[in-house]
C-alpha cells in the first residue's frame, strides 16, 4: 500500500527463485545461530568439572543467560526491524553473536561465561523477527507456512550440527595439544570448542550482504513505516485473544518442554547409560537434523493445507494434536531400560515435538499488520525464549537438584517436568483454538 500519487517501491527483483534463495540464506543463518547457542549442551560435564558449578547453574548458562539479553533487546530490535533495513539488522547482529560465542571460549569463570552467553542472545533477537518479516514480504500467504517451517526447522538442524560437530571436535581435540590463543595461552577442550563454533557466523555475515531488502507488502505497509506505539500492540493483542492465548502463552510452554529435553538429553545418556559425549552427540544430532526439521515442515504443510481449504484454525489445530501425540513418548524415553531403546523412543519426541512451531509461529505474520509484524514476532520470541529456552532447562535442573537431590536421577526430571510443561502448553493452545473456532 502506498499513499496517493506516491511511486510504488521497486520490487521487480523479486522472483520465485530469488525468494527461495533469500529463504536459503536465512536458513543457513538459523543453523549458524543455533550452533553458537546450542554448543554448550554437549559441554556440560567438562564445564562443571573446570568451573565447579551445579546442574542449576549450567541450566542458567544454557537458557536464562541467553534469554536475559533477549528480554532486554528483543522488542527494541523488533521495532528497528519494522522501520529500518532488516538485512542490515541481521548482518550486525550476526557479527555480535559470533564474537560473543568466541568470548565464551575465553571465559575462565562462571560469571564471565554467563555474561558472554548473554551477548549470544542477540543472534535470535535480530535474526528471527527480521527474518520472519522479510519472508512475509517475499512469499504469498498460501506458501508462508512452508517458508516459515523451513526457517524454523533449520533451528533444529543447527542443534544437530552442534552436537555432531562438537562431539567430533572434542574427540579430535583430545588427540592433540591444547589450542593456543595469543594472550590467553592454552585453552581447555570445551573452551576451544566455543572458539571454533564461532567461525561459521563470520562467513554467514558476509553472505547476508547478497540479500536485498524487500519493500514492505500488505496491510499497513509503507515505504517508510512509522512504528506503532507499544499501546497499539497491546490493543492488537487484547483484540486477538485466540492468538494471545495460543502463540504468546501456549507455544512458549510447549517450547519449554522441547528446549528442556533437548538441553538435557545428551547429559541424560551420559549419566544413565555411561555413554561418552563423542558417542551420544552424533546420534542425537542426527535425529535433530532430520526428524525435527521434518516435523516442523509437516506442521507448516498441514497448516497451509488447512488454510487453503478455508479453515481458519489450522495454525492452532496442528500444535494441539502434535503435542498430545508426543506426550506418551516424553514420559517413556527417560525410563527406557537401555540407551538404544531410549533413543528409539526419543525419535518421536523430536518429530512430533517440533510440529507446533512452524504452524503456530506462522499465525503471527499471517494475522498481524505489516508495520507491527516484526515487533509482535519479537514479543513472541521474547516470551518463547524466557519461558522456553530459559525456564525449560532450568525447571528440569531445579527439579533434579531441589526435588530429587541426585544428579543421577535426571531421568525422572525429564519424564515428570517434560510432561507437565507439555500439558500446560496444550491447555493454553487448545483454549485459543476453541476461541478462534467460535469467532470464525
Amino acid at each position: 500500500m502506498t499513499t496517493a500519487g506516491a511511486r510504488a517501491p521497486d520490487f521487480s527483483f523479486r522472483s520465485n527463485g530469488y525468494a527461495w534463495y533469500v529463504l536459503a540464506v536465512l536458513c543457513l543463518g538459523s543453523v549458524v545461530s543455533t550452533l553458537d547457542r546450542q554448543v554448550i549442551n554437549l559441554l556440560v560435564e567438562p564445564i562443571k568439572a573446570d568451573l565447579g558449578v551445579s546442574d542449576t547453574q549450567i541450566s542458567l548458562l544454557q537458557g536464562f543467560a541467553f534469554a536475559l539479553f533477549y528480554a532486554v533487546m528483543a522488542v527494541p530490535l523488533g521495532r528497528l526491524a519494522d522501520t529500518a533495513s532488516r538485512r542490515n539488522v541481521i548482518f550486525y547482529g550476526v557479527l555480535l553473536f559470533s564474537l560473543a560465542t568466541m568470548s565464551c571460549g575465553l571465559a575462565t569463570s562462571f560469571l564471565a561465561l554467563f555474561v558472554a552467553r548473554m551477548a549470544v542472545g542477540v543472534g535470535e533477537a535480530t535474526l528471527s523477527p527480521a527474518g520472519f518479516s522479510m519472508l512475509s514480504d517475499y512469499f504469498p500467504k498460501d506458501q508462508l507456512g512452508r517458508a516459515v517451517g523451513l526457517f524454523v526447522g533449520t533451528t533444529y538442524v543447527g542443534s544437530g550440527v552442534a552436537l555432531i560437530a562438537i562431539g567430533w571436535m572434542l574427540d579430535l581435540l583430545g588427540q592433540h595439544d591444547p589450542l593456543m590463543v595469543p594472550g590467553f595461552g592454552p585453552l581447555a577442550d570445551w573452551q576451544a570448542a566455543f572458539v571454533l563454533a564461532a567461525i561459521p557466523g563470520l562467513g554467514f555475515a558476509a553472505l547476508m550482504l547478497t540479500v536485498r531488502e524487500p519493500p514492505r507488502q500488505g496491510q499497513g505497509a509503507t515505504e517508510r513505516p512509522e512504528p506503532p506505539a507499544l499501546a497499539e500492540l497491546g490493543v492488537f493483542l487484547r483484540s486477538n485473544r485466540a492468538l494471545t492465548l495460543s502463540a504468546f502463552i501456549g507455544l512458549p510452554l510447549l517450547a519449554a518442554s522441547q528446549f528442556g529435553i533437548n538441553a538435557w538429553a545428551p547429559t541424560f545418556f551420559i549419566r544413565s547409560y555411561g555413554w561418552t559425549a563423542a558417542e551420544i552427540g552424533p546420534l542425537i544430532g542426527l535425529g535433530l537434523m532430520t526428524l525435527s526439521p521434518l516435523g516442523v515442515l509437516a506442521g507448516g504443510w498441514f497448516a497451509d493445507r488447512s488454510t487453503r481449504s478455508g479453515k481458519s484454525d489450522g495454525y492452532l489445530r496442528v500444535p494441539v494434536l502434535a503435542a498430545l501425540a508426543s506426550a506418551p513418548f516424553v514420559v517413556l524415553f527417560p525410563l527406557a531400560p537401555s540407551g538404544e531403546v531410549a533413543l528409539a523412543l526419543l525419535a518421536p519426541v523430536m518429530f512430533l515435538g517440533a510440529m507446533p512451531f512452524a504452524a503456530g509461529s506462522a499465525a503471527i505474520p499471517a494475522v498481524a499488520p505489516n508495520r507491527m509484524r516484526a515487533q509482535l514476532t519479537a514479543i513472541y520470541l521474547l516470551i518463547a525464549n524466557l519461558v522456553g529456552a530459559g525456564a525449560g532447562p532450568w525447571a528440569i535442573a531445579a527439579f533434579t537438584d531441589g526435588v530429587m537431590g541426585d544428579p543421577a536421577k535426571l531421568y525422572l526430571s525429564l519424564s515428570v517436568v517434560g510432561l507437565a510443561l507439555l500439558l500446560a502448553g496444550v491447555t493454553f493452545v487448545a483454549a485459543g483454538w476453541r476461541l478462534m473456532r467460535r469467532e470464525a
